[in-house]
């Protein structure tokens, strides 16, 4: 099918099969399924979450629902031990559905006579999909895949407007189909300076995505200093959710812990940078605080990174909240 086939309609089908999918498997939690968790992630570069430019702008604003449960699927049983590592010592296995919305627009949303003709179009994403994870207490995997629709089908242009005045949705890019397949290893080093401690611990990450929506390598480290730190590969984060991580935690455990994160990317395909003179490699910097208390883990954390397009004329950031309820 090509991308001028795909209309309107299409794109609707897909956002409601999309939340049935979604409802579907939260309702079937009550049957069977050992541990279970709801999180909620929320992405925003408003003026007083992002203090190193003007606000909202390019990446400007994501929302994402995760469902976690851990059922007895055979499948996931042989996803447990094909070609790992770690496979002699005990894995531990999760399932995630999701449902996600991300916001891109130009710079000075309210302003169109300022705008370079050289920026960013607005643009919505509305995605629904699952992933699969597996564990061990060095190593963890995880497998995703998302389905959803670019264009006026994500209803992002009416969730933007409902919060203020933005002009220029007119010119979005049209519906489409939007596809990503990402997988990303998470390793908890062991050795040298990077041995854990009863405050400290490194965790390294690595993996990649391959779809219509993005297509990058990705690689980095995030340090973590803290009280009571968890035999988890936190901290989540909306591209990332925790997984494994939210049913690891002790229930009758505090732990609070500060963190920083640097990364980088190889990129080959962004589709919301489609007639810019898009950067190949990309840097990601991030720093945050994360609190568990009992069942209820709230995040908090602020983002800054490189120039993602030639004719940017800033550096980006934006502050994420998380919160995981387990139950």
């Amino acid at each position: 099918m090509e991308v001028g086939d795909f209309d309107r309609r299409d794109g609707r089908t897909i956002l409601k099969r999309g939340i049935l999918f979604f409802m579907l498997f939260v309702i079937l939690s009550g049957y069977g399924f050992a541990k279970d968790a709801i999180s909620l992630y929320l992405e925003n570069d408003s003026r007083r979450f992002k203090p190193n430019h003007a606000t909202d702008r390019h990446y400007t604003h994501g929302t994402k629902f995760v469902y976690l449960t851990q059922p007895n699927w055979q499948w996931l049983e042989d996803f447990s031990q094909w070609h790992f590592a770690d496979a002699n010592q005990p894995v531990d296995t999760a399932v995630g559905f999701f449902l996600g919305q991300n916001i891109y627009t130009s710079d000075h949303v309210d302003k169109p006579a300022r705008r370079s003709d050289k920026d960013m179009v607005f643009a919505g994403w509305l995605y629904t999909g699952m992933f699969a994870q597996r564990a061990t207490d060095h190593l963890l995997d995880h497998l995703e895949l998302s389905i959803g629709v670019i264009g006026p089908s994500s209803k992002a242009e009416q969730f933007q407007k409902a919060l203020h005045d933005a002009i220029g949705w007119d010119d979005q890019l049209g519906d489409e189909l939007a596809v990503d397949l990402s997988f990303m290893r998470k390793q908890r080093l062991q050795s040298g300076w990077f041995k854990p401690t009863e405050h400290t611990d490194f965790i390294a990450e690595y993996g990649f995505t391959v779809g219509s929506v993005h297509r990058h390598l990705q690689a980095g480290v995030t340090f973590r200093y803290g009280f009571n730190l968890a035999n988890t590969f936190g901290p989540a984060r909306m591209a990332l959710p925790s997984g494994i991580s939210t049913l690891r935690k002790d229930e009758t455990a505090q732990s609070v812990y500060l963190f920083a994160r640097a990364s980088g990317k190889a990129i080959e395909h962004n589709r919301f940078l489609t007639g810019l003179k898009a950067e190949p490699l990309m840097a990601e910097f991030q720093v945050g605080i994360v609190h568990q208390f009992k069942k209820v883990e709230l995040g908090y954390s602020q983002t800054f990174f490189t120039q993602e397009f030639e004719e940017q004329s800033g550096k980006d950031s934006f502050g994420a909240f998380t919160l995981s309820w387990k139950f």
